[in-house]
């Protein structure tokens, strides 16, 4: 029973830890920027850009390849 306590606690901070990082993360970024690349009417990915400011850029495959 102690054990199956204990689990319990663990788990429910890990969800609070979760969420309190995710809008910790959403509250720090108030700027969002979305860009593009295109060549002969094709869109073409971005894979680096030159900057000496430092910044996080995250990219999500939504068509899962299926082009």
């Amino acid at each position: 029973m102690q054990k199956r306590k204990m689990c319990f606690v663990a788990s429910a901070m890990g969800v609070v830890a979760v969420v309190l990082a995710v809008v910790l993360a959403i509250q720090a970024k108030t700027e969002f920027i979305a860009v593009s690349n295109t060549v002969n009417g094709r869109e073409l990915p971005i894979y680096c850009v030159d900057t000496d400011e430092k910044k996080v850029a995250i990219s999500f495959d939504a068509a899962w390849g299926n082009a």
